[in-house]
């Protein structure tokens, strides 16, 4: 990051992120197993569809839409429009704050999702993990996760990454599944 961690600058490395993974994506079969064990890979880029609308509906104050179908083509031009929302968007309010911090989670995590699903295991940035991992309280703090995710995964403080530790806190270890 440029030394900024504002929750919409955040969003819009998350964005980011997410479609350089998406690239990969597009060339691999959409039924590639993925990380998310009951999902495909063609499920988890339908779901990120509809996350990356919903968040621009959010930011923008746009009125709710039916969700786009969702395959990878569509996801980039849903991320295009996202972050012209958030290029629009006020920086001072609380309430756009906290989504785009929720989004920056969610398309971070499904970022890896993508990427060890095709194959590709591309590092999160390590900035930008960092980040997030200072925001976790203020987004998971009072969330009640119990079935959410798996928390099988709980990784040992003296050998793990920041990486693994934002991964644990959804469920997921830093390997593949397949």
């Amino acid at each position: 990051m440029t030394g900024t961690s504002h929750p919409l600058d955040l969003l819009t490395r998350a964005a980011e992120v997410m479609s350089a993974s998406l690239h990969g994506a597009a060339q691999v079969m959409p039924t590639r197993p993925t990380p998310c064990t009951e999902w495909d890979l063609g499920t988890l880029v339908h779901h990120v569809s509809d996350s990356v609308a919903a968040l621009t509906e959010l930011i923008s104050g746009a009125t709710p839409c039916p969700g786009p179908k969702g395959d990878c083509t569509q996801v980039q031009f849903e991320i295009r429009r996202l972050l012209q929302a958030v290029s629009r968007s006020p920086c001072d309010r609380p309430d756009i704050g906290l989504t785009a911090l929720t989004g920056a989670f969610e398309l971070t995590v499904h970022a890896w999702d993508v990427n060890e699903s095709t194959g590709r295991r591309a590092p999160l940035p390590a900035d930008l993990v960092s980040t997030l991992l200072t925001f976790a309280p203020v987004v998971l703090g009072n969330v009640e996760r119990e079935g959410l995710f798996d928390s099988s995964y709980p990784p040992s403080s003296d050998q793990c990454t920041d990486t693994d530790r934002l991964l644990a806190m959804f469920g997921r270890k830093g390997e593949i599944v397949r």
